[in-house]
């Protein structure tokens, strides 16, 4: 009587239960881990935050240089600065200023821009939001860019990115 009833074997079961395990194992890892999906997800969209923090700051600074050209004195070399504007020194305040609400006006607090900060021949401008951080899961993530000032030409000298604790801050390409 036992011969014709048809079932599964613990055998079969044993088997089948260890193949939904390793096939369980692969698909976990390739979501976790240094290259799984989610890890490049993140890694993707911080690289997309800086590249448009990157873009933005350029097109700042071309604002700048434009504002700062209107102001100047055409010459046979190019441009220079009027008698009345030497923007970038230390003897220069209110035009530095003036050039320093432009990049403000560009820059602002709602894109996350959170300081921008005069200094000697320099601009430096602070980039933090919680969208940065949560990309890079460090709280205290941010960009700093530097933009020198001298007789009215500027250059980005550094565009630098802290997405760790324990990385040293790096330069965004």
């Amino acid at each position: 009587m036992m011969k014709n009833q048809k079932g599964i074997t613990l055998i079969a079961l044993v088997i089948t239960i260890i193949v939904l395990l390793i096939l369980a194992g692969v698909s976990i890892a390739m979501l976790t881990g240094d290259n799984g999906i989610l890890t490049q997800t993140n890694k993707a969209k911080y690289t997309q935050i800086e590249g448009q923090v990157k873009e933005e700051i350029n097109l700042a600074v071309q604002a700048a240089k434009m504002f700062a050209e209107e102001k100047a004195v055409s010459t046979s070399t190019g441009w220079l600065a009027s008698n009345s504007t030497n923007i970038g020194t230390a003897d220069d305040t209110k035009d530095t200023q003036t050039i320093i609400g432009q990049l403000r006006a560009d820059l602002t607090t709602e894109k996350g821009y959170t300081s921008i900060t005069p200094g000697t021949g320099k601009v430096t401008i602070t980039y933090k939001t919680p969208s940065y951080s949560s990309a890079t899961n460090y709280g205290s993530a941010q960009i700093v860019a530097e933009i020198g000032i001298s007789n009215n030409k500027f250059t980005i000298n550094s565009v630098k990115a802290t997405r760790s604790a324990t990385e040293q801050p790096v330069d965004i390409k």
